[in-house]
């Protein structure tokens, strides 16, 4: 059996650093800021070797790099173990959560744009159950489309906010979590007092408030 070969083993062996780094950056905010950097300079690397690639119609390179990257923050301190486990052989992680994200913001910003009238959503009046669950599911859709489209307009001092926040509260998830996030652990993580997480959590609620509005 022939040897596998050098790129391979260079492969798996960062494959194998990215798992232990990732599984630090869950409990360590140090660790979770390396994390983060090493990747905003990677998939920066990647944007610029392959533009057509990485490029989301309607957003600057910046602004998608912005959202990959607070994706990654997410998935890692969130709860969802099935993203947690995505494995590809020769590929890292942190490449695969970036390219799934970027693949939902294509069609998130896709369908910013596609003209649709939900008025005249399908009516099932013998089977309200459905009708139900029919309705249920377009306000989960709206509910995540607008928090993808408040994201994409945040200047970069607010994406920091939102990250820190998002970290602080209960769900992982700023805009979909039930309960407010803890502004005093925001404020500590980015050295900030208070006063200011607050004010930065009232111009978030705003914004997002604001782009579920326009979209119902």
């Amino acid at each position: 059996m022939n040897p596998p070969s050098v790129p391979l083993v260079r492969a798996r062996d960062d494959e194998d650093a990215d798992r232990r780094e990732r599984e630090l950056a869950r409990s360590s905010d140090a660790a979770l800021v390396a994390y983060e950097a090493k990747w905003r300079a990677r998939l920066a690397r990647l944007q610029r070797r392959y533009p057509a690639r990485w490029r989301v119609p309607g957003l600057s390179n910046e602004e998608v790099l912005d959202l990959l990257c607070l994706h990654l923050i997410e998935v890692l301190r969130g709860p969802d173990s099935e993203l947690l486990g995505l494995e590809s052989p020769g590929h890292s992680w942190g490449l695969l959560i970036a390219a799934r994200k970027r693949r939902a913001l294509r069609q998130a910003f896709r369908l910013a744009i596609t003209p649709h009238d939900f008025a005249e959503a399908p009516s099932y009046r013998e089977t309200p159950n459905q009708e139900q669950a029919c309705l249920e599911q377009e306000e989960q859709r709206l509910l995540a489309l607008a928090g993808e489209r408040a994201k994409s307009q945040l200047s970069r001092p607010q994406r920091r906010w939102l990250a820190a926040l998002e970290l602080s509260a209960r769900s992982g998830e700023f805009f979909a979590a039930s309960d407010e996030p803890n502004l005093s652990a925001a404020s500590r993580i980015l050295g900030k007092n208070r006063s200011s997480a607050l004010r930065a959590y009232r111009e978030l609620q705003a914004r997002y408030s604001s782009e579920l509005a326009r979209l119902k």
